[in-house]
């Protein structure tokens, strides 16, 4: 499968965690439980996808539950475990392991049906259905990624916000 944009997103998303981590520090509380919250809830949901992904891969059912990704215990489990610049090497490793995965996939693969069960920040059930795996790819890469992005680009102080 053709995993091209899914990169371009990641490079991005990385590029903007990366050039925060200096400021880190200096940030407003709210700023940077903001991007605390950002890095996290991607490095858990990479880790779910890429074992989705391998469920594809093995042709086996899947099943996307983003809940875990989402749990504010969770979050904060990986938050207080790690760094900054911690999370962002999580983030490049899982985003590496999911983009191998991707790749890996067939057309047939990558159209392949999945369960999907989507939460929003307060647990509350946004979608639950079937969904192509490479939609889940095309979501990822276009509107998830790059809106995470955006997130973390503005919070910069060169962005004129800290």
């Amino acid at each position: 499968m053709d995993s091209t944009a899914l990169a371009r997103a990641y490079r991005s998303l990385l590029d903007a965690a990366q050039a925060l981590t200096a400021a880190v520090p200096v940030l407003g509380a709210e700023d940077r439980a903001t991007a605390d919250w950002t890095l996290g809830h991607i490095a858990l949901s990479d880790g779910m996808l890429a074992a989705v992904a391998r469920d594809v891969l093995a042709g086996r059912p899947a099943r996307i539950d983003n809940t875990a990704a989402m749990e504010p215990a969770a979050l904060a489990r990986l938050t207080a475990a790690t760094s900054h610049a911690g999370r962002v090497a999580l983030v490049r490793r899982h985003a590496g392991e999911l983009l191998g995965l991707v790749e890996a996939l067939s057309p047939h693969q990558a159209a392949a049906l999945v369960q999907a069960r989507l939460v929003d920040r307060t647990g509350r059930q946004v979608f639950d259905g079937r969904l192509a795996w490479e939609e889940v790819v095309r979501m990822r890469a276009e509107e998830h990624l790059p809106g995470h992005a955006a997130t973390l680009a503005a919070l910069h102080p060169a962005a004129g916000r800290a």
